[in-house]
């Protein structure tokens, strides 16, 4: 069996607002050996009680939501 427990002191997720992704990704991967996997947008940015919210689906499929506070 797999140990799924979670590394100490390892980010498993993180949200930076940047202008352009690609070289964001460049950047951060070559600075802190960062990888990334990409979601896919299945409703995209629209209002919501307070502010703006999506969804995205993972890899796995799971669909979840991102709020953001205007």
């Amino acid at each position: 069996m797999s140990d799924t427990t979670p590394a100490h002191h390892a980010i498993d997720y993180i949200e930076i607002r940047v202008r352009d992704v690609a070289q964001a990704k460049a950047f951060y991967a070559a600075a802190f050996g960062w990888q990334f996997t990409d979601g896919r947008i299945v409703e995209p940015p629209f209002d919501f009680p307070g502010g703006r919210r999506f969804h995205f689906a993972d890899p796995s499929g799971n669909v979840l939501a991102v709020w953001s506070l205007l």
